[in-house]
């Protein structure tokens, strides 16, 4: 595990690179993405290699060879290290969660848009939170769950925060601030749960399995009462202050054929697919390429 936490420093250091003019039909085009991907094997931990085993050496191979389009990939296990450096300027985009950098655009001199998503190594593309009881616990629903202590992760996890505020508005419950507990990972939120501290925990829907939560519990364990709205589970940014849209366009035609044409099976059935749609309502305007 923390073999893997080396990895987030082994990044360059350098000024911010200004835009460059679109490259030519035909023209090698270059760019550094930061990479933070739940089910790939360089930013997972050990423990979860049988699920996190994703590999993008051989896709990125391709990627060059028949598009002409060099991408190097830099690996972060942990995404407030990610987080950092793209803010910092270092990347030309990322490839991870697109809450943890979208949330920050504004004033950061970012101009990040979504120009794909990836699918897990199962072939799902959107990520939720679950909301979970103990098996023997006699909490049945959303309601019931009001009625005691909720823990819940923190701003920076939406699926884990701002939907579920957005459920229980939907839902027509009241949680008051004094029973909620919030906590920076799903392991975090499972010991509140395993320790009788809280009677219902949200994780993230992949936690169990791909996880370090692996670690301490098992889906046998829990139940399920509830399930926030589904949203991308990762996808791939640029910078559209550091590269021309129509590099962008042409990295996106190409992510996209080529996985609907000759995915690597390194890949793990986790191809890229057009953006789905997510329009937050924290944030202003349009996340992704037009």
């Amino acid at each position: 595990m923390f073999r893997h936490f080396l990895a987030g420093l082994l990044i360059s250091v350098g000024a911010t690179l200004p835009a460059q003019p679109a490259a030519p039909i035909g023209q090698p085009l270059r760019l550094v993405l930061g990479v933070n991907d739940v089910f790939c094997k360089d930013t997972a931990c050990e423990c979860v290699h049988h699920t996190a085993s994703r590999q993008y050496g051989d896709f990125l191979a391709r990627l060059q060879e028949r598009y002409g389009i060099a991408l190097e990939l830099v690996y972060f296990a942990e995404p407030y290290d990610l987080e950092k450096a793209v803010l910092a300027g270092r990347f030309d985009g990322a490839i991870c969660k697109p809450w943890l950098l979208l949330r920050h655009q504004e004033g950061r001199g970012r101009d990040l848009r979504r120009i794909a998503d990836l699918k897990d190594t199962l072939g799902n593309a959107m990520l939720w939170g679950t909301m979970l009881v103990l098996r023997d616990s006699p909490i049945r629903d959303l309601r019931e769950a009001a009625s005691g202590r909720l823990a819940l992760g923190e701003a920076d996890s939406y699926e884990k925060n701002q939907a579920v505020f957005a459920l229980l508005r939907r839902e027509g419950v009241d949680f008051p601030a004094e029973r909620r507990l919030e906590r920076a990972s799903c392991l975090e939120c499972l010991d509140l749960l395993l320790k009788g501290e809280v009677g219902a925990a949200v994780i993230s829907n992949y936690a169990l399995v791909a996880d370090c939560a692996v670690d301490v519990a098992k889906p046998s364990q829990f139940r399920t009462i509830a399930e926030t709205a589904k949203i991308p589970l990762t996808s791939v940014m640029i910078d559209s202050r550091r590269v021309p849209e129509g590099d962008m366009a042409r990295l996106q035609r190409a992510l996209l054929e080529l996985s609907r044409t000759s995915l690597p099976a390194s890949m793990h059935g986790g191809g890229f697919i057009e953006p789905q749609p997510w329009q937050p309502p924290e944030l202003p305007g349009s996340t992704s390429l037009p």
